[in-house]
């Protein structure tokens, strides 16, 4: 049977308590025999001297003597020689008597000293106190006069203390119990209530305390609990503080992280790698990775890494993530087997779109320096091949390889500008400009060229305005400028054909061109609205466009204005 605890606290205590007492009550009962036959021993070597006495003055025979002496001490007595026979018996027969030689009350009277003994009579079966005094001189062949009391005595009185001792061991030990019994009580419930405390540390519990009074081990204990909880309370901030940096960290991280345990039952899992998975939830800490991760080959890849114990990668296609090309890497992280797993998912949409970008890019430039180049060469070759003597024909010739070599120098020029603008180390050479003063400038540089194409210009603004001639058939060009909340900034909106939605994020990208055919009609390069773009983020600027097919195009640019702006 399993004891509670204020029962444990009682119960041992009490065991001793009462082994104590009932020890002391033993020792007591024999120390108070001890007293009693000390007391009677006292007196009763009164009365066997003054028997001796009686004895010494008297002439008649042994036995009558021993008769008087108990009749008149209501004691036994009995008289005996020095060889140890017993001369006379006031309770018994003399002659039938034992020799007395060996009894240690005796011994001692024969060396000269009053003896004394406890023991029950051989003749009598009674349990007596023997004195015994020698006889000096001794008569009559009597050497040792013995006294004997009947220790009934003794025992009535020491059984009454022995009651009493009995009675008071057992009031101590209920007074004992009943203390034991408060004390263990409370100092149980004290135990329960630090073991409460402790429970409610362990699961978090910021606002529990516990009681550091009465100042005891248990306060001390009190105390010890309180301070742990404020350093549990400290490491458990610094925990939460890291873990919350972490998941920041992860939530924001462009690779997709997940930690599996040894069972590949999921640990962490951050948003990106259900992005990449195309998938709309996450899993809570203990799902299995495979009900969530549906794609075989991650799965595979997963197995492999665990069977092999490395690293390993592989390539994901976007019918298997459902979402793009991604890289999966499964690395062990060591440990008690089965160990756990981390997967890292590196998204290769944006680096394949990089590809592509580059791949397209060297595809335009060979593709629009081929065709001057071209040109060139076939008007070359036909004035080498006879040409230049076909007057008619030959000044064509020459201007068509002139207007060759011009698009292909504006070409160069534009892509060399675009190569400075995109150098990580491109310096800027700053200086006041009035942004009105600039675009009234370039009005004049494209208003004959407005004119011809029937158009109404109000105010221009470089490239952007440069396109919306070219591009605007019939209608109007407007450019606004102004400044607002530490910007300035300049609309130029045209009367258009406008660009496409499709078109539209593409637009600012190296050699795009909306309509290809025209746009070298006109002699753009497909440079010029990349450059714009590069041109504005080196100056903390932005570029926008705004259109719809049939209504016009609306391109924004803002910068941070100057102090005098």
């Amino acid at each position: 049977m399993k004891l509670s605890l204020r029962a444990r606290l009682l119960v041992v205590p009490a065991v001793v308590v009462a082994g104590t007492v009932a020890l002391a009550t033993v020792l007591e009962h024999g120390a108070q025999r001890r007293w009693l036959i000390a007391r009677e021993s006292e007196v009763l070597e009164r009365v066997a001297r003054e028997a001796a006495r009686t004895a010494q003055a008297s002439t008649g025979s042994w036995q009558p003597l021993a008769d008087s002496l108990d009749a008149r001490f209501a004691l036994r007595a009995t008289i005996m020689a020095a060889d140890g026979k017993v001369l006379a018996d006031s309770r018994a027969q003399a002659r039938e008597m034992e020799n007395h030689a060996g009894r240690e009350e005796m011994r001692a009277a024969l060396a000269g000293h009053v003896g004394f003994g406890v023991r029950r009579s051989a003749t009598l079966g009674v349990e007596f106190l023997y004195c015994a005094v020698p006889l000096a001189p001794p008569r009559d062949g009597a050497a040792v006069l013995r006294l004997a009391e009947p220790l009934v005595v003794v025992s009535q009185l020491g059984e009454s203390l022995t009651r009493v001792s009995t009675l008071s061991a057992a009031l101590a030990l209920l007074a004992s119990l009943l203390v034991l019994a408060y004390v263990s009580g409370r100092f149980a419930q004290r135990l329960q209530n630090l073991r409460g405390v402790a429970r409610r540390i362990g699961e978090g519990d910021a606002d529990v305390r516990a009681l550091e009074t009465p100042r005891d081990d248990l306060g001390h204990l009190g105390r010890t609990l309180n301070e742990m909880r404020g350093q549990l309370e400290t490491r458990i901030e610094s925990l939460q503080r890291e873990r919350d940096d972490r998941e920041r960290i992860l939530a924001h991280m462009s690779d997709g992280v997940a930690l599996l345990d040894g069972a590949d039952r999921v640990v962490h899992v951050n948003h990106r790698f259900a992005e990449l998975l195309d998938v709309a939830w996450r899993p809570e800490p203990g799902a299995p990775f495979a009900s969530f991760a549906r794609v075989p080959e991650l799965i595979e890849l997963l197995s492999e890494s665990r069977r092999s114990a490395r690293t390993l990668e592989r390539d994901l296609k976007p019918w298997a993530t459902r979402t793009g090309s991604a890289r999966a890497r499964v690395t062990p992280l060591g440990g008690p087997a089965p160990e756990p797993v981390l997967i890292v998912l590196h998204d290769l949409s944006e680096s394949e779109a990089v590809q592509r970008m580059r791949q397209d890019f060297v595809a335009n430039v060979s593709h629009e320096l081929r065709t001057p180049l071209t040109t060139m060469r076939g008007y070359a070759e036909t004035l080498l091949e006879g040409g230049l003597d076909d007057a008619e024909h030959r000044e064509g010739f020459v201007k068509a390889m002139r207007d060759g070599a011009v698009r292909l120098q504006a070409l160069v020029e534009d892509l060399l500008a675009l190569a400075e603008l995109e150098r990580p180390d491109a310096s800027l050479r700053r200086e006041p400009l009035d942004l009105r003063a600039l675009a009234a400038e370039n009005v004049e540089h494209v208003r004959a060229a407005a004119e011809r194409a029937g158009l109404d210009l109000v105010l221009e603004l470089a490239n952007l305005l440069d396109n919306a001639v070219k591009y605007t058939e019939r209608g109007s060009v407007r450019v606004a400028v102004g400044a607002a909340n530490g910007r300035v900034w300049c609309e130029v909106r045209d009367t258009g054909p406008g660009i496409p939605a499709r078109d539209l994020p593409r637009v600012f990208e190296r050699f795009y061109r909306v309509d290809k055919a025209r746009s070298r009609e006109q002699g753009g390069t497909g440079l010029g609205l990349s450059i714009v773009k590069h041109a504005l983020t080196l100056h903390g600027g932005e570029v926008s466009v705004v259109s719809r097919v049939g209504g016009g195009t609306t391109f924004r640019f803002e910068v941070p204005a100057g102090p005098k702006a």
